[in-house]
């Protein structure tokens, strides 16, 4: 039947594809909601997956027709989990019920795409069972069946609009425990010939650097998704977005223009992402729905020479940190710190050679705190022990400590 549907700009190349009322020559596509769509049968449907020994699993399907000729629109496609065959309570919609009398049958990917292709980690797909499933250790069973069906819909400002949803596809999976917690932030790093040593590898706090958590943003405690953003003076060198495991595929690059970015999600490389012209501008990516905005920001704020971290793991003296920036004026630093066991360390930030502009975050002396918005002359930063990535903008003030 026919529907409205609120596209914005979601059209690709709208305006090659709609004219003016005044113009209508009959030519504009007919907006039509979907009645179903084909997830294609995996290569993989004939085995039981061990779950624990496989990396990663390859999904297709077939695009949703939204317009009467099939003019290319941006859809996004979920994943979605039940060993049941039955979609009809989520495990976001189970957790929201405070009774706990509510009971989830399947369980949605967190990580989307809007290509028709997918590599599904097989991590998240375990992980999905257990959710369901709610296993003890030592009720995990040797085989599991798991039904797989895609849900696609038009996002709008973070709004889902006209969902369609695929077949579902039996399979069969040797699923493996998992520990239940609230999911740490979705994590993406940035590299590039100007980012840290310029190095472009996956080594966290040397040549890939980290995003900045939002203390304030309010992330999903099952998957983790949410916003990560990252503020600081861009030159026009090309840089790129990887996920925390350094899929290639699965990054974000170049738009095709200056500071824009896209999800890879396993297309061929367009390039490196660039920002034109060299300036502040802020990084944002949604984790959920892997978008990525580069906005210039019209500010001009204090440069440092040098950033240090000053605390009892250095009895108090300067210790440099490393800017995230190779060359050029920079304001985002990068400490990596590695805690004994059974230790707890306290810091602060602070200019060098001088106590007259430091920053720390808390309640009191040693509170432990991943990541914040640091305020001049408040109490020392705490730290666990462990090895870990520590970033902090000297803007805004935001830190953020990432396990390396």
């Amino acid at each position: 039947m026919k529907n409205k549907l609120l596209l914005g700009a979601l059209l690709i190349g709208i305006t090659s594809l709609f004219t003016a009322c005044s113009d209508d020559n009959g030519s504009n596509p007919s907006l039509i909601q979907p009645t179903g769509f084909a997830l294609n049968t995996p290569a993989f449907a004939n085995e039981t997956v061990d779950l624990e020994a496989t990396s990663e699993l390859q999904l297709s399907w077939s695009q949703p027709q939204y317009t009467t000729d099939n003019a290319p629109l941006l859809v996004t496609y979920e994943i979605q989990v039940s060993p049941t065959n039955s979609f009809t309570v989520s495990v976001d919609e189970a957790a929201a019920d405070e009774s706990g009398e509510t009971v989830a049958d399947y369980a949605a990917i967190a990580r989307t795409t809007t290509q028709c292709t997918y590599t599904l980690l097989s991590k998240d797909l375990d992980k999905a069972l257990v959710q369901v499933m709610k296993w003890k250790e030592s009720e995990v069973p040797a085989e599991q069946t798991a039904f797989l069906r895609i849900n696609a819909f038009i996002l709008e400002n973070g709004v889902r609009l006209n969902s369609v949803f695929s077949n579902s596809v039996e399979l069969k999976f040797n699923p493996y425990y998992i520990e239940l917690k609230d999911a740490a932030p979705i994590m993406w790093y940035l590299v590039g010939n100007n980012i840290l040593d310029g190095g472009w590898s996956n080594d966290p706090g040397v040549s890939s650097l980290p995003m900045f958590i939002q203390s304030d943003y309010a992330y999903d405690k099952t998957t983790g998704t949410g916003e990560i953003t990252y503020l600081n003076y861009f030159t026009t060198d090309g840089w790129k977005i990887q996920p925390a495991d350094f899929n290639w595929d699965l990054g974000f690059m170049s738009g095709g223009s200056a500071n824009t970015a896209v999800f890879r999600n396993g297309d061929n490389d367009a390039g490196n992402i660039w920002c034109e012209p060299e300036g502040y501008y802020l990084v944002t990516v949604n984790t959920a729905s892997n978008q990525c905005t580069i906005a210039a920001q019209d500010i001009s704020p204090k440069v440092f020479t040098q950033v240090c971290m000053a605390g009892t793991f250095n009895d108090w003296a300067d210790t440099n940190m490393t800017p995230a920036n190779k060359n050029g004026e920079n304001h985002v630093w990068v400490y990596v710190m590695d805690v004994e066991a059974g230790k707890t360390e306290q810091f602060k930030f602070k200019e060098a050679g001088s106590w007259d502009t430091n920053w720390g975050y808390g309640s009191f002396d040693g509170e432990v705190n991943t990541c914040g918005v640091a305020k001049g002359g408040a109490p020392n930063i705490g730290i666990e022990e462990g090895t870990w990535v520590i970033v902090f903008n000297d803007i805004t003030g935001e830190f953020s400590i990432i396990k390396k």
